[in-house]
C-alpha cells in the first residue's frame, strides 16, 4: 500500500487518488503528440508495404518477359516418331524443322560377368585372409582390396571404386538350395568399357572369383540416320540431327521417321502470361490507389502517392512499346491481337494470335527476341526487340536506387525515425509523470496539514463551547 492509500485509509490527507491524477494529467499531455507518431508510422509502414507490392507485380511481368527474350524461347517443335519401340526422339532448342530416317541396328550394351557360386552371402573367403584384386578396363589397372572376405565383402569392396572403374557390382541368389549366391559384374555401354578381373601374380588364386563367365559382352550402338551409318558408345545421340536428341531402344529391321513441326503452343502460353501478370499487376495498383476499397491490407493505402501513377505508366509503356527489331507487317504486340482495352487491361484476340504465330512466327521471335541468345542488358548498343528492351527498363526500375526502392527506403527511414521519436516521447513522460506526482504529493500534504489544523482549532471551539454551557 503506498503513501496516498495509508493516508486515506486513516483519514489524512486529500482524499484524492494522487497517481490516477498524475497519469490523467500526463495522458493529457501524451497522447496528441504519440497518436499523431503513431498515425505517421502506420501511414509510412503501409507505403513499404505497397512499394513491395509494386515490386512483386513488376517482378511477375519481368519473369514474364524473359520467357520471350531469347531466340531460344521460339524453338519448340513437335516431334512425330512413326517407331517409338526402337528409338525416342525428342525436340532440343534449335531444332531444324524437317524429317529424318533413322534405323537403329544395335544398341549399346555393358559387359557383365559373373563369378562362381556360393552357399551364402557370408560364406568365407580365403581363409579369411585379406587379398587384391585387378579391375582393367581400356588398358588401365585398377587394384581393389578386399577386407571383408565373403562375397557381400567382395560386392562392397569393388563398388568403393565403381567412380573409376565404371565397374559395379552387385550379389544375385538365383534360389539354388545348394550354392544360390553369385556376384555379377555389370560395367558402362560401350565397347571401349569391356573390362577382365584378375587377381595380382603374386597372390593366390581365391576360389570362385575367376569371373570368367561372360554373360553379355560390351558394344556400341549402331544406328543409320538419313543414310549414314554412326557408331556410339551409348545410346543417347544428340549430335547427329541438329536440335534432335535420339535415345535408343532397340534394334529394328526398317527404319523409322521423325517429323518435326513448329510447335506455337509454348510461345502462346507464354505471351498468355505476360497479358495475366500485366492485368493482375493493374489490377493490385487500382485496389492501392482507391481509398474506398474494402481490401483490409492493401486497400487505398497508396491512393495519394505519385509513384502508383508512374509504375503504372512504366508497365504500360511495355506491352505497347514498338519493336527496335521489327518486321514487315509486326512491329508491336498489338499486331498479333494483343490490346489494350478501356480499363487498361490487355485483351488477346486469340484467333488472330493464332493466325499471326502460324503465319508470322520467325518475325514474331524477332520483334520480341531481337534474334538475341542471352544478350548483356547492360550493351545499349544491341538491339534486343521488345522483352529484351523490356527487361532493360525494369531492370532500371527496380534497381536498389531506382524510384521505387528509394521510395521505400525513405519511408523506412521515416518508420525507424518515428519510433525513436515516440520512445523519446515516452521517456519524457515519463519525467512529466514524476512531476506531476511530486506537485500533486506536495499539495496532498499541505491539505493535510490543514486538515489536521482544522480539526485542532474544532477541538478548542468545542472544548471553549463545553465550558460556558456548564455555567
Amino acid at each position: 500500500m503506498d503513501t496516498n492509500q495509508i493516508s486515506s485509509a486513516i483519514g489524512v490527507g486529500s482524499g484524492i487518488d494522487i497517481k490516477a491524477m498524475a497519469k490523467s494529467l500526463t495522458d493529457v499531455e501524451r497522447e496528441p503528440r504519440a497518436k499523431a507518431l503513431e498515425d505517421k508510422i502506420s501511414k509510412a509502414e503501409k507505403r513499404v508495404s505497397g512499394y513491395a507490392a509494386i515490386m512483386f507485380g513488376l517482378k511477375q511481368i519481368q519473369d514474364a518477359f524473359k520467357g520471350l527474350n531469347d531466340l531460344s524461347d521460339f524453338s519448340g517443335a513437335t516431334v512425330r516418331n512413326s517407331n517409338p519401340t526402337a528409338f525416342e526422339a525428342t525436340a532440343l532448342p534449335g531444332a531444324q524443322l524437317g524429317q529424318h530416317t533413322v534405323q537403329v541396328n544395335s544398341v549399346a550394351k555393358p559387359q557383365i560377368t559373373r563369378s562362381d557360386y556360393f552357399s551364402s552371402a557370408t560364406q568365407p573367403l580365403n581363409a579369411g585372409a585379406e587379398f587384391n584384386l585387378q579391375i582393367t578396363v581400356g588398358g588401365r589397372i585398377n587394384s581393389v582390396k578386399v577386407t571383408e572376405t565373403t562375397p557381400e565383402g567382395v560386392v562392397e569392396a569393388i563398388n568403393t571404386k565403381s567412380g573409376v572403374t565404371g565397374v559395379e557390382a552387385r550379389l544375385v541368389s538365383t534360389g539354388d538350395p545348394v550354392n544360390p549366391y553369385t556376384i555379377l559384374l555389370t560395367g558402362t555401354d560401350g565397347a571401349a568399357s569391356a573390362f577382365s578381373v584378375a587377381q595380382p601374380g603374386t597372390e593366390a588364386a581365391v576360389p570362385g572369383l575367376a569371373f570368367s563367365t561372360t554373360l553379355q559382352s560390351a558394344s556400341n550402338a549402331n544406328v543409320v540416320i538419313d543414310g549414314l551409318a554412326i557408331s556410339r558408345a551409348f545410346n543417347t545421340i544428340d549430335d547427329a540431327i541438329p536440335g534432335v536428341r535420339l535415345e535408343l531402344v532397340a534394334p529394328t529391321a526398317s527404319s523409322g521417321t521423325i517429323s518435326l513441326s513448329r510447335d506455337t503452343a509454348p510461345v502462346k502460353t507464354k505471351i498468355e502470361a505476360l497479358t495475366k501478370a500485366y492485368n493482375e499487376f493493374q489490377e493490385f495498383l487500382d485496389t492501392m490507389g482507391n481509398p474506398k476499397s474494402t481490401d483490409e491490407e492493401y486497400g487505398g493505402i497508396l491512393a495519394t502517392d505519385t509513384l502508383l501513377r508512374y509504375a503504372r505508366d512504366q508497365a504500360r509503356s511495355l506491352v505497347t512499346a514498338t519493336s527496335n527489331t521489327p518486321g514487315s507487317v509486326v512491329s508491336a504486340l498489338r499486331d498479333i491481337g494483343i490490346t489494350l482495352d478501356r480499363e487498361g487491361r490487355l485483351q488477346t484476340d486469340s484467333v488472330k494470335l493464332d493466325v499471326s504465330l502460324k503465319g508470322r512466327f520467325e518475325e514474331i521471335a524477332a520483334v520480341l527476341s531481337g534474334n538475341t541468345e542471352n544478350a548483356s542488358l547492360a550493351d545499349d548498343s544491341i538491339k534486343l526487340g521488345i522483352a529484351g528492351e523490356a527487361l532493360r527498363k525494369l531492370e532500371k526500375l527496380m534497381a536498389t536506387d531506382g524510384p521505387i526502392l528509394s521510395r521505400s527506403k525513405s519511408a523506412e527511414s521515416l518508420v525507424t525515425s518515428s519510433q525513436e521519436e515516440l520512445s523519446e516521447l515516452q521517456e519524457r513522460m515519463d519525467g512529466v509523470y514524476e512531476r506531476y506526482l511530486k506537485q500533486l504529493s506536495a499539495m496532498d500534504s499541505v491539505v493535510s496539514q490543514m486538515n489536521s489544523l482544522r480539526d485542532s482549532l474544532s477541538g478548542q471551539f468545542e472544548g471553549l463551547m463545553a465550558m460556558y454551557t456548564k455555567k
